[in-house]
């Protein structure tokens, strides 16, 4: 199991595109808590579907920028 997260992770820090979706996803984590926190009132699945689609909205930023600067 450990050799497969040091897998994981070596493919993460390796690839730079996935990072900016990880980084995405963090940042969805970090607002729909602060939305839960704030008294929204919230499934888990639009949760879940929020923390996605920002992770998605980040890659997707990202790859733009990119297309551009090349």
């Amino acid at each position: 199991m450990a050799d497969l997260m040091e897998a994981l992770w070596d493919i993460l820090l390796e690839n730079r595109l996935l990072r900016w979706f990880f980084i995405g996803l963090l940042i969805g984590l970090v607002l729909i808590g602060y939305m839960i926190c704030s008294g929204s009132d919230m499934e888990a699945a639009d949760a879940l579907m929020g923390i996605v689609v920002s992770g998605i909205l980040v890659f997707g930023l990202r790859l733009l920028i990119w297309f551009f600067s090349h």
